[in-house]
This record gives structure tokens, C-alpha cells and sequence, in this order.
């Protein structure tokens, strides 16, 4: 019964220690870059430095900007990976 509650009790502060909604952007790069967060009520910018790689709660949905050339609407548990160059691709609507 102890090891089982030791157990328990590893699993509670290990959620508790990892954000349940958190994103992951990671830098591939050689060098660093800057990404814009857009939470609808408050946006802030972060550096990430070459190979590393940041996460940010975003429960309810965030706009993540970035050098790849466009907005990407995330959400908790999403994991972007970048290696700094544009990533753009335009995709036509099917033809009816």
C-alpha cells in the first residue's frame, strides 16, 4: 500500500508541475527567433534562443506568430517546431 501512495503522490506533483494546456514552440535553428503570443485579451512576444524551446498555458486557444509567415491558432498541447524560415503554403479550396 505504500508504494502505491508513494506512486499517487509522484503522479499529483508531477501534473501539478506541468502545465495541463501548456504549448510547446521549439526552435531548430541555428539562431534565435522572436513569436508573438496573442491570448485575445493580452499578447506578448518571446525570444527563443537556437535549439531551445518555450511552452506557455493556452487553454482557451492563442494566435502564435512566428517566422514561418503566418498565423498558427493553437491550443493547450500543441507542439510547433520551427527552424526560423517561412513555412507558408497556399492551399486552394477544392473546386465544387
Amino acid at each position: 500500500m505504500r508504494r502505491l501512495t508513494a506512486a499517487a503522490a509522484a503522479a499529483v506533483v508531477l501534473a501539478v508541475a506541468t502545465p495541463a494546456w501548456a504549448v510547446t514552440v521549439k526552435n531548430t535553428s541555428d539562431g534565435e527567433f522572436t513569436i508573438g503570443i496573442d491570448m485575445g485579451s493580452s499578447e506578448k512576444v518571446e525570444t527563443i534562443a537556437a535549439g531551445k524551446s518555450i511552452e506557455f498555458d493556452c487553454k482557451d486557444g492563442c494566435g502564435v506568430t512566428g517566422p514561418w509567415g503566418f498565423s498558427w491558432m493553437a491550443k493547450g498541447n500543441d507542439e510547433i517546431s520551427s527552424d526560423g524560415t517561412a513555412l507558408v503554403t497556399v492551399q486552394e479550396p477544392p473546386k465544387k
